[in-house]
């Protein structure tokens, strides 16, 4: 489909549009590169919005040499289709909605809205489909509040456990006040109220780490300056940070090229806290059955708040936490996965747990994930430059039998623009090397050989932070 309106476009306020995250033949919203939304409709629509909802003329800007109708506002308020919503931050934004929707059918008893847009500013629900006494405004409703899963408001058992992040009663009340007479008999336990039980048992341990000492990362000094200023620190003068309203490290998304450097720096930090570490990655929460990985998913995080303090570690996020706006119509296990991270990532923080998340497509993941409160802190990690290359040989040649004749800088220079398992690579090599030709150190020979076995690199990339 044809965009109304190119990537790039300045609206007024000068944010320019990237791209476009709902559309259909008569309207677009797009996302600015501020997280601002855009609205943009053809005339056609906007004159019928005018003509019989009441909507102000001068709502909308006319955008004549596009030949359509924009409306813009700041990543503060939605804009959204109902068949397709983005995140609900909080019951606050499910409750101004809902009285948005009960405004709208009350108003007009026969409206359809079915993929309406919801323009949260103004609480305006505004149709795209002719009036229809038969539409089913149930299914309207309950697609929103699950972005986009086809389910009306009336299985609200359903409805409740994808929306597992809300407790039953805040939907509860949310549907009544939208006209949706929804009642729950059951006792009502919810999963905040769980999480909060788990909490205040964990508030009495220590999270002071196994090892004293600062720690290091040999190679790598502005991630080790990160983890001792971030993390470390926070962990060890707990007292003082707690006065200041901060309780524990928040999250963070190590995020970069394959071979920088993301998962060795993890490891490095997890041995130096001796906390127990629970990992989610595809072989420990992947299934294919329904539901199946939304419950490992709550699982783990479970345990990794039973076991507080400790550490959990989101490896290849992407595969998880993908955008929900570029996944198929049909793909609503993965709106049900990406909800149930973002359930559950500020309550392992807020009991105790150190969340890392790692990545290489940090383009790929949901916004809703990357908004502060559930990751505070997104680290991009390139590939070592040949001065960290140098230290880390440094380094491990103090470990190792090598001939004090090696020119350290020379080996550096050649895996300038190498990955990290490159380094450990050569360093293998050279001492298979050594080995074979019977030596009893590793001279610049066995070094000069191992290099040659590793393909050129085509970019000398820098580390950076």
């Amino acid at each position: 489909m044809k965009q109304m309106l190119q990537r790039g476009f300045a609206i007024a306020n000068g944010e320019r549009i990237t791209r476009v995250v709902a559309e259909n033949s008569l309207w677009q919203i797009y996302l600015t590169n501020c997280e601002g939304y855009v609205l943009a409709v053809t005339p056609e629509l906007y004159n019928c919005w005018v003509d019989n909802y009441a909507l102000p003329q001068d709502l909308f800007i006319a955008e004549k040499e596009h030949n359509c109708y924009i409306f813009s506002c700041s990543k503060n308020y939605l804009i959204s289709s109902l068949g397709k919503g983005p995140y609900h931050e909080n019951s606050s934004q499910i409750e101004a909605f809902s009285l948005a929707f009960n405004t709208a059918i009350t108003l007009f008893p026969n409206i359809d809205l079915t993929d309406a847009i919801y323009i949260e500013k103004y609480s305006l629900i505004l149709p795209t489909k002719a009036p229809n006494a038969n539409a089913d405004n149930a299914l309207a409703y309950g697609k929103w509040l699950t972005c986009g899963v086809n389910i009306s408001i009336t299985e609200f058992d359903r409805i409740s456990t994808i929306m597992s992040w809300i407790t039953k009663e805040t939907l509860i009340r949310a549907s009544n006040t939208a006209g949706f007479a929804v009642s729950d008999d059951q006792n009502l336990t919810t999963t905040q109220e769980t999480c909060n039980e788990i909490k205040h048992n964990n508030t009495s341990k220590l999270l002071q780490p196994t090892r004293m000492g600062k720690f290091t990362l040999v190679g790598r000094p502005e991630l080790e300056r990160f983890f001792n200023e971030n993390i470390i620190d926070i962990v060890m003068r707990q007292e003082e940070y707690q006065r200041m309203g901060i309780s524990f490290p928040g999250a963070t998304i190590l995020y970069g090229p394959p071979g920088c450097g993301k998962t060795y720096a993890v490891d490095r930090l997890a041995e130096y806290l001796g906390w127990p570490r629970f990992d989610i990655n595809a072989n420990a929460i992947g299934s294919s059955y329904i539901h199946e990985t939304s419950k490992k998913i709550s699982a783990m995080f479970k345990s990794a708040i039973d076991a507080a303090p400790s550490i959990l570690i989101i490896d290849e996020m992407e595969a998880f936490l993908s955008d929900r706006s570029l996944s198929s119509a049909g793909n609503t296990y993965h709106l049900e996965e990406v909800a149930e991270f973002l359930r559950w990532i500020p309550e392992a923080i807020s009991s105790g747990v150190l969340v890392f998340a790692m990545t290489n497509m940090i383009d790929k993941i949901d916004p809703a994930i990357l908004r502060r409160g559930r990751f505070d802190h997104l680290v991009e990690v390139k590939l070592p430059a040949k001065e960290e290359i140098a230290a880390l040989l440094s380094s491990k040649f103090q470990e190792l039998p090598v001939e004090s004749s090696i020119d350290i800088e020379s080996i550096a220079a050649s895996l300038d623009g190498h990955p990290m398992s490159d380094i450990t690579f050569v360093l293998r090599e050279a001492g298979k090397w050594a080995v074979k030709q019977n030596l009893v150190e590793m001279n610049q020979s066995c070094f000069d050989s191992a290099i040659a076995q590793l393909p050129k690199s085509e970019v000398q990339k820098r580390i950076g932070f």
